[in-house]
């Protein structure tokens, strides 16, 4: 009797020792789950793909080229566009209000102008053409000498708006007389030594009714210029006097 119990105490002793050991090895082998690396595996292969995708779809975007027209020299403000103002140019124009190369015959019809000032290399759009012909019947153009003392130190370009006075000179006396505003289409330059823009002449639009007080002050070297305002085009109304 006594040998069968501890027989079986010794059974039972093993069972539990078996089974310990059992729990460890199973402890040791369990391993996590390979679904969720082959998920993190698959998305990061989405991403790569994706990003490949966008970067091709952006390459093939930015070479949708298309010819439009840009100025070939520098255009001054009431200028008549011609084959020699312009050129064909390559860009991504999508978007933009550029005027296609195939339009050509439509701006060079002896009846368009550039409104303000187009620099060399800038690409024609609606806002920079006109089909108003810049002088008309209230207009005239005059040219006004750049003399030193009577010339902004600023340089004065194409677009810029001016206010034309007739200077007194010498032992004349008298205030300055203000004759009207003016827009200057074109700069002739003087010397690099010349001061103050000296030396040089300005192409002005200025009201008809002013022109030849304008001619009188430039014809006597009494006609001084303050700068008012710049980037305007011949569309803008220009006031006699003060």
């Amino acid at each position: 009797m006594s040998s069968m119990n501890g027989a079986s105490v010794a059974d039972r002793q093993r069972a539990r020792n078996d089974r310990r050991e059992s729990s460890k090895v199973a402890t040791k082998t369990v391993e996590p789950p390979r679904q969720r690396r082959t998920g993190l595996a698959a998305l990061a292969v989405a991403l790569i793909v994706g990003g490949a995708l966008a970067a091709g779809l952006l390459a093939v975007r930015m070479d949708a080229r298309q010819p439009v027209l840009a100025a070939s020299v520098d255009i001054a403000p009431g200028t008549l566009i011609t084959a020699a103002h312009v050129r064909e140019v390559n860009v991504a124009s999508e978007g933009l209000r550029l005027i296609p190369s195939d339009l050509a015959s439509q701006i060079l019809d002896g009846d368009t102008y550039a409104r303000v000032q187009i620099r060399e290399d800038s690409l024609f759009d609606e806002n920079v053409l006109t089909k108003e012909e810049p002088i008309g019947a209230a207009r005239a153009i005059v040219s006004v000498p750049l003399t030193a003392d009577l010339t902004p130190r600023e340089d004065l370009r194409s677009g810029d708006l001016i206010k034309v006075f007739s200077v007194a000179r010498g032992d004349t006396g008298g205030p300055s007389i203000a004759i009207t505003e003016a827009l200057v289409l074109d700069v002739h330059r003087g010397s690099d030594e010349d001061l103050g823009g000296g030396g040089g002449s300005l192409s002005l639009l200025v009201p008809r009714e002013a022109a030849a007080d304008v001619v009188n002050a430039a014809g006597s070297d009494s006609a001084g210029v303050a700068l008012l305002q710049r980037g305007l085009g011949t569309n803008v109304e220009l006031q006699v006097g003060r």
